[in-house]
């Protein structure tokens, strides 16, 4: 019996070990700034795609963006509705609103992302607590109840979706990465990488798709991880000076002092040479204040850039675009996004080189 626990206690030596072993570890100053990063230093080109909102009806802004089968989708931050656009035109094909009241309607947008393999539409509805799929034109197809709530989802084979849920549930649910078939044949854990000072929400994205390659940060650990339908393999592990401790993350009522001057990831794309990432930085005098800074790592040389100004040099269009959001389209494309206008979502194609 002393011989197994022995053998048990060193497995698990060595696998916490290989963990640490296998990433790359990156320090990360955000006040050590330059005066720019430049589109030229990653990218090879820039192009502009509109999307018109021909019903008048203007968004609150774009909370995921999705690219596949000659359509562009668009979810809205402001009420978690869905447009679905023409790839090539822009024009806009379908509005899915959010709070509806029947089975094929969303009453509550939980989470949303693409089954590329069936080309479907996949959303958390937490206001009835199931996974409603629609087709790419938004026609309705399917309503699976699931009884785990989560706060992302994304499809990593053809009969399996990956759930992010890295917050501490109190062995209420599955915590951190876990995969599920929609046959409702069970739950497989794939990370539990969560402690009981893993309170601190926020939202925005916590993967980032490239091709059939998905990149998964974990905010709680600042560690960067490719996922795949079976396991989750550390990259990178990021020592940000100005990131919120885990223990001030733990603590149930965070005030305005506690926050203060901290940052944290706020969007991030990866590529097979790049990855930049926006950070928001905190301000007890002005919550509201939208203050980011950008980090943009080469992988090849693991150099660091960090600046508060990220500048389209390749187009007359230098100024680019004011935003702190980012999206990857594929493994050699990142958009960012201008959706200022109540008419129209303007699309920056950020080429990579």
């Amino acid at each position: 019996m002393k011989k197994y626990l022995y053998a048990v206690c060193c497995l698990c030596l060595w696998a916490a070990c290989q963990r640490t072993e296998s990433q790359q570890k990156i320090d990360v100053d955000l006040d050590e700034t330059e005066a720019e990063i430049a589109y030229s230093g990653f990218a090879e080109s820039v192009e502009y795609v509109t999307l018109s909102l021909t019903d008048s009806l203007p968004v609150g802004g774009v909370e995921r963006l999705y690219f596949d089968g000659g359509r562009i989708f668009v979810e809205d931050s402001g009420n978690g509705g869905i447009l679905i656009f023409d790839g090539e035109t822009g024009r806009l094909l379908r509005r899915m609103e959010a709070r509806g009241e029947g089975p094929e309607e969303i009453r509550l947008n939980g989470a949303f992302c693409l089954n590329t393999y069936e080309r479907q539409l996949c959303v958390f509805d937490k206001g009835d607590m199931k996974v409603k799929t629609y087709d790419y034109d938004g026609n309705f197809l399917s309503a699976t109840p699931t009884e785990h709530f989560f706060l992302d989802m994304a499809w990593t084979d053809q009969e399996r979706m990956t759930c992010f849920y890295p917050i501490y549930a109190g062995r209420e649910q599955p915590e951190g990465v876990w995969s599920a078939h929609m046959s409702g044949s069970g739950v497989k854990q794939i990370d539990s990488h969560v402690t009981e000072d893993c309170r601190f929400h926020y939202f925005p994205v916590m993967y980032s798709r490239a091709d059939d390659r998905i990149y998964y940060y974990d905010r709680n650990w600042d560690e960067l991880s490719v996922l795949t339908a079976d396991s989750l393999r550390p990259l990178y592990s990021f020592h940000i000076r100005q990131a919120l401790p885990l223990a001030v993350k733990g603590r149930r009522d965070l005030s305005p002092q506690d926050l203060d001057g901290r940052a944290i990831v706020h969007h991030f794309a990866c590529s097979e040479h790049f990855i930049l990432m926006s950070f928001h930085t905190f301000h007890q005098s002005d919550m509201s204040r939208k203050d980011f800074t950008w980090m943009l790592l080469d992988r090849r040389t693991g150099r660091t850039t960090v600046s508060k100004s990220l500048k389209n040099d390749l187009t007359d269009a230098g100024d680019g675009t004011e935003t702190h959001s980012l999206f990857c389209k594929d493994s050699r494309t990142w958009v960012r996004v201008d959706d200022s206008a109540d008419d129209a979502i303007r699309l920056e194609i950020v080429h990579l080189r």
